[in-house]
Formats: structure tokens, sequence, C-alpha cells
């Protein structure tokens, strides 16, 4: 028998805030290997990066859907947005020192895609939430020592807004979104849909 809710997902952050929620849920991560680009699509397809979050949070979901037909898949996805280009996860050492000086005392945008698909029901929805971030003026050397702390190699832009002694100078808007799960979002969703809550 399937579990009511399957979160298509390995990241601790995003299955530590479904928790809070109070879901009954598994976590699996999601088959997407090759992420597609926003820079390409916005080419081939003129897509906003609203749409973009949306969309891939939906691919993630899919790609496990038809292994669990009755649940409800939890998909997501979070980029960071500044000066007209998408920010993932840093590819390594000096792409994260590069992102962050970019994102170092500038005001970007965080966006976070949401999707809730069940195979058997012929459900796909998709949302989305936006909060703005501002990071804090960082030296070069500040910024290396920040990489060497926190190992931020997971996350899009590189940082971590939950960082103690971080970065962020102040943010506006879900700071769950930033963590990468726009929880108000999920639970509107579930709500305009008439989907199960938390537990079936």
């Amino acid at each position: 028998m399937d579990t009511a809710y399957v979160l298509a997902s390995s990241s601790q952050r995003r299955i530590s805030l479904l928790k809070k929620l109070g879901f009954n849920f598994i976590a699996v991560n999601h088959n997407i290997t090759d992420e597609p680009k926003f820079e390409d699509l916005k080419l081939k397809e003129n897509i906003s990066i609203e749409n973009f979050v949306r969309q891939l949070a939906l691919m993630k979901a899919e790609s496990v859907a038809f292994n669990y037909k009755n649940s409800y898949i939890i998909g997501a996805d979070t980029v960071i947005f500044f000066n007209g280009k998408a920010y993932g996860k840093p590819l390594n050492l000096d792409d994260a020192f590069n992102m962050l000086k970019d994102l170092s005392g500038k005001t970007h945008e965080v966006y976070s895609g949401i999707s809730i698909v069940n195979v058997d029901k012929n459900i796909g929805v998709t949302d989305y939430d936006k909060t703005l971030v501002t990071i804090k003026p960082l030296s070069d050397k500040e910024i290396n020592s920040y990489i060497s702390d926190h190992q931020p190699f997971d996350r899009a832009g590189s940082y971590g807004i939950q960082d103690e002694n971080g970065i962020v100078k102040s943010y506006s808007g879900s700071f769950e979104n930033v963590l990468g799960l726009p929880t108000q979002k999920l639970l509107q969703l579930l709500k305009e849909y008439n989907l199960p809550q938390y537990d079936i």
C-alpha cells in the first residue's frame, strides 16, 4: 500500500519542514539527473522565472509519481534570481565564491516552486513563492571564510539563511521558502484543490 504523501527530495531541510507541518510521508530522491537551465529555457520558450521553478518542481514530482501511483507526490525547486540570472547550487569552490561575490551587499529574489501530483487521480498542480533576501557586504576574505566554515555546496546561491553568524542581512517574505519549501503555498494548494490534509 502506498503511503499518503511522498516528498520527491532527499533535502534534509525540506524533510524537516514537512515533518513540522505534521505530514505522514516518505522521502525519495527525484530522478531528474540533468535539470534544465533557466537561461536555456528562456531562450527557447521565453519562460519566466516563476514558471521555471514551477516546471522543475512538477518534473521532480512526476519523476517518481509512477512508482507511487496512489500517493500524493510533493516536488519542490528553489533558485536564486539576481540581475536576470538564475543561481542554483554551486558546481565547485570557484562557483560558490563567484555567486557570493555577485550577491554581496545586494538584494536578490528567492523563488521556490511547489507541486503536488497524484497519478491515479490525475492531479498535477503547481504554485510558487518569492522572498527578498539582502546579503551583507562581504570582502573576498569573508566570502572564503564563510564557504570554508559552512560548506554551502548543497544550497542555491551558496548560502543558508539559517546559518548562525551567517551572511544574510535581512529578508522580506517566507523564511521557509528560502530553506527550499514554500510551506504556505503548499497548504494553500491542499485547501484550494480539496486535497487530504497531512495524513490519510
